[in-house]
């Protein structure tokens, strides 16, 4: 079943049932309902399919949107409501939409020919859904050019994971679900149609205390399913808030987005015991996850770095994988995948590529993601294949912080991960205003790709190919702490 015709018929059988519960009040699913018809109807006059920007904070207008845009046949982009405007500009010069749903757009500079629109009122009738196009929607992740790129999910990508997680996870009526991730994030996904075609009431965590404090929320909220990034287990642990008073009320933890560590889990068992964890694991090429591991315990571990295994995985979808030089990179396969990338045709063709499989060729994603198979035949995560890391469970390519330091005017700045920080190197002979610098990139990217640390060096170090030696700049921070 399509995600609009589930969210239809929840509506009809439990009108009245919490929707989304927000910091100003409970929109019930006739609320929801009427005010996706509202948006729908007011997106019509854009053609039969329009092309949608929202850019909203999370919550009732934010969902609505989604639906509403699907209704009406068209796709939307999701914007992050809390990025810096220069990013923003830049996706919205890329996707162009043709209307941007928002309360206000705080100056930014829109694509000609792209209508600025706020969230209209609910409508006093019924929309009827029109034919659907092949997209869903597009998330645009960080891009090894300094651009970022558009991940074009499908229609049929994005029903057949709902429908797998609705089976997976079993939510319904009663359940009180967690809506961690901004909406730009496609682990939100999860929770948008997870939630609100089941039944279950969708608590968006709104405020910046709750979002420092997420344990506290859980505990206030009384939330029967979380979903996040794993890190937010550590963020718990840290403000004393991973205890079983405060996590009592949950039921399932799912987690994606970056590794997760026996030693979370097992935390999270100790605060609760009952409750069940789910680790999963995909690229946003592969509409969010395509694997699932169920945990009971700490889990098996990986021998280095103790992460707990990616799982097998879910039906439909395949995994693969192809050797390389550094080890086996994990392919993926199955109704899932994107289309590719938007208005980019030599980096989809980069991607997403034929590879042989029982004697016969299949369209696959390369992940660029290098695992580990143990004796059991679980599947576990060593390392990127590329300068693509994982930053609070954002996904963010190296070479994106690179650019945007080489635009201020430093050419040969190199960027490096360690210990999930990052650090900057540029060279500054002459004296470097770090402090600048640092104010300048916040002005340019969002917070989790701006360096934790820069370091003006005399010279690059390089290797014998003449390319910056991003190992021995690792071990320069790794000799300094």
């Amino acid at each position: 079943m399509d995600v609009v015709g589930r969210l239809l018929d929840v509506a009809a059988r439990h009108p009245d049932a919490p929707a989304v519960v927000e910091q100003g009040g409970t929109a019930s699913y006739r609320d929801l309902v009427a005010r996706a018809a509202g948006m729908a109807a007011a997106l019509a006059r854009f053609g039969p399919h329009p092309r949608v920007a929202i850019l909203l904070p999370q919550g009732t207008d934010a969902y609505a949107a989604m639906f509403a845009t699907l209704m009406a046949g068209g796709y939307y982009l999701p914007c992050n409501a809390a990025s810096v405007p220069a990013r923003l500009e830049t996706i919205l010069d890329l996707f162009r939409p043709d209307v941007v749903i928002a309360s206000e757009t705080g100056g930014l500079s829109l694509p000609e020919g792209c209508e600025a629109m706020p969230p209209p009122p609910p409508a006093a009738a019924p929309f009827s859904p029109r034919p659907p196009h092949r997209l869903a929607y597009v998330i645009f992740t960080s891009g090894s050019t300094g651009l970022p790129k558009g991940v074009m999910i499908p229609r049929h990508a994005l029903n057949h994971y709902a429908a797998w997680a609705l089976e997976a996870m079993n939510p319904g009526p009663g359940d009180r679900w967690s809506q961690h991730p901004n909406i730009g994030f496609d682990l939100s996904v999860l929770d948008v149609y997870g939630a609100l075609c089941s039944g279950a009431a969708l608590h968006p965590l709104q405020s910046a205390m709750d979002r420092m404090l997420p344990g506290r929320f859980v505990a206030a909220r009384r939330l029967t399913i979380w979903n996040s990034v794993p890190s937010v287990i550590d963020m718990m642990a840290k403000a004393g808030d991973l205890t079983p008073d405060r996590m009592a009320s949950v039921r399932l933890f799912t987690f994606c987005g970056e590794p997760l560590y026996a030693a979370q889990a097992a935390a999270l068992l100790a605060a609760n015991p009952a409750a069940a964890i789910h680790n999963t694991y995909g690229p946003t090429e592969a509409t969010v996850s395509c694997t699932l591991a169920r945990l009971n315990e700490a889990g098996p571990t990986s021998g280095s770095g103790d992460t707990v295994e990616l799982g097998a995985a879910i039906p439909g979808m395949g995994l693969h994988l192809l050797p390389t030089d550094q080890g086996d990179e994990l392919a993926i396969s199955g109704p899932q995948l994107a289309d590719g990338y938007w208005l980019d045709e030599v980096r989809t063709r980069e991607a997403f590529r034929a590879i042989t499989v029982d004697g016969r060729e299949i369209r696959a994603y390369l992940t660029g993601d290098i695992v580990r198979r143990d004796a059991g035949n679980r599947l576990f995560f060593q390392h990127r294949r590329d300068t693509q890391v994982k930053i609070r469970g954002y996904r963010l390519e190296l070479d994106e912080v690179n650019a945007a330091i080489r635009a201020l005017g430093h050419p040969e700045a190199a960027t490096v991960l360690v210990d999930g920080r990052l650090h900057a190197f540029v060279p500054a002979s002459g004296g470097l205003d770090v402090d600048g610098l640092r104010r300048a990139l916040e002005k340019r990217l969002d917070s989790h790709a701006v360096p934790g640390t820069i370091h003006p060096v005399a010279e690059m170090p390089r290797n014998a190919n003449d390319k910056i030696d991003l190992a021995a700049l690792r071990r320069l921070v790794q000799e300094s702490s």
